[in-house]
């Protein structure tokens, strides 16, 4: 078997230094908000070039707190891509209205079509950097203009893409087990340049306190936990190599299948960190049925845009409305990307493609 991702090999190789992480840990008797969340926070800033970074309890969250932290909330008009089914959620537990703009061919927020949806209530645009693959920030930044319009980038699947993160007024992560970057559980940051909006953060993710016990404005919690920014400080350590690693492996696909089939591929950009690999082939349901059945893994992210979900039916879109997140959601597959595959599953996997396509 061939899995989508495998996390059990990456603890293989790093098992050690995961394993003196925890232990030193337990012993410090330090849970919550302790050195390795302060230090994990420094350097990640680094490595994103950014110049704060704040710790919280998933990535739904970083984009939930991250919007309130810019002051962007009931009444206001926040616009994503109609095809990124996560940041959806993020986004409406800010208490935002969410409108919704098409994607270009590589998943990520066609600039053209963000620029007719803007209204005066519009306070934030939320480019994602889907699959690794880098939102065309620059063309967006020159939309917004000089309005008050907030840029607020999601990068939960850009650990890696170069600039992903920092280039606008937040950057959202994930450290979801699966993520390029990943923790033993749940975790997010929000990194930014603004140091009012990182101090609002840390009031925000506990009880809207500035000191213990005085809380400013109402909150709840949402803590980067100790144990795990203690594993995520040495994960941080072998990302870069990681993510060379997916490269290689999407160089190798690329080659091996174009032109095989009808396939396409959604990621084929070299600055993209290849979160995943995505294929795109009106012949998804039969070929992922091919490739399950001889024992390699595939995934579709994700089967549904936003507007076409039950939980979002209240925004009023309808089937048509985004012809390319449409397409794309009916035809896209994930096949194997994880720095561990190895060169023989890689040709096993691109030659059962080829089998089925001939």
């Amino acid at each position: 078997m061939i899995p989508i991702f495998d996390l059990t090999r990456e603890y293989k190789t790093i098992n050690k230094e995961l394993n003196t992480a925890f232990t030193q840990t337990a012993k410090s008797g330090s849970f919550i908000l302790g050195q390795n969340v302060s230090l994990f926070e420094k350097e990640f800033g680094h490595f994103v070039h950014t110049s704060y970074a704040v710790g919280l309890a998933s990535g739904t969250d970083a984009l939930t707190l991250g919007l309130r932290a810019l002051g962007v909330g009931n009444g206001d008009e926040v616009i994503l891509p109609a095809n990124s089914y996560p940041t959806a959620f993020g986004v409406a537990q800010s208490g935002a209205r969410i409108r919704l703009v098409d994607v270009k061919s590589d998943g990520t927020m066609n600039p053209v079509s963000l620029a007719h949806v803007i209204t005066r209530r519009t306070r934030a645009v939320v480019p994602v950097h889907l699959y690794g693959n880098p939102a065309d920030i620059v063309s967006i930044q020159k939309i917004i203009g000089l309005t008050k319009i907030v840029l607020v980038e999601d990068a939960a699947q850009a650990h890696g893409t170069p600039s992903a993160g920092s280039m606008g007024d937040i950057g959202c992560f994930s450290f979801y087990p699966t993520k390029n970057l990943g923790a033993l559980g749940d975790a997010g940051m929000v990194v930014t340049n603004r140091k009012d909006v990182a101090e609002r953060l840390k009031r925000l993710r506990m009880y809207g306190e500035t000191k213990r016990y005085e809380s400013v404005e109402v909150s709840g919690v949402s803590r980067l936990d100790e144990l795990q920014a203690a594993l995520l400080r040495v994960k941080l350590r072998h990302l870069a190599e990681w993510v060379a690693s997916r490269r290689e492996i999407a160089k190798q696909y690329i080659e091996e299948l174009r032109g095989v089939g009808d396939i396409q591929f959604v990621t084929d950009n070299p600055k993209s960190c290849y979160h995943l690999f995505v294929i795109r082939t009106k012949r998804r349901y039969a070929l992922r049925a091919y490739l399950t059945a001889r024992g390699i893994g595939t995934a579709i992210h994700y089967p549904a845009p936003i507007h076409l979900v039950r939980a979002f039916r209240d925004l009023g879109y309808k089937h048509g409305d985004f012809p390319v997140s449409e397409a794309l959601s009916q035809e896209i597959l994930s096949i194997p990307m994880f720095p561990s595959l190895t060169n023989g599953e890689i040709l096993r996997v691109v030659r059962t493609i080829k089998k089925y396509f001939q």
